[in-house]
């Protein structure tokens, strides 16, 4: 597998049918992706043969059907994910983020001492 994981958006939305499934067919994942595009089964083969190039799936021929796997973790892909969007919008700046998030006001109370015990529990694992 590549070291960069590098997903467009069509992309997420079938890694997460295939780690909520795998192994899984063809069939389920354009029965599953179905619920939110009107992709065509070529289409969802396109993209399919696009991430197994870039590395992020592997392909079994397990006759008759073929079974695809996740090459990444989810953990890993969001993690690097999230690193990419930090360093193009915060400038590699967690605060930034923070005080990015903060500020949305879109949060309950609730939600904001959710959001300090989780921050306190990361100042704990150092």
């Amino acid at each position: 597998m590549n070291s960069e994981i590098n997903l467009t958006g069509s992309e997420w939305d079938i890694m997460k049918i295939i780690w909520e499934k795998q192994p899984c067919t063809l069939r389920q994942i354009c029965d599953a992706v179905k619920k939110q595009h009107d992709w065509s089964r070529h289409a969802v083969i396109s993209f399919l043969k696009r991430m197994e190039t870039k590395g992020t799936i592997y392909v079994e021929d397990a006759d008759p059907v073929k079974l695809y796997t996740a090459a990444v973790s989810q953990d890993d892909a969001i993690r690097q994910e999230m690193g990419s969007t930090m360093s193009r919008l915060f400038n590699d700046s967690p605060m930034m983020l923070v005080s990015y998030i903060a500020q949305s006001n879109r949060f309950t109370d609730k939600e904001i001492e959710q959001m300090i015990d989780i921050l306190k529990e990361g100042e704990d694992r150092k």
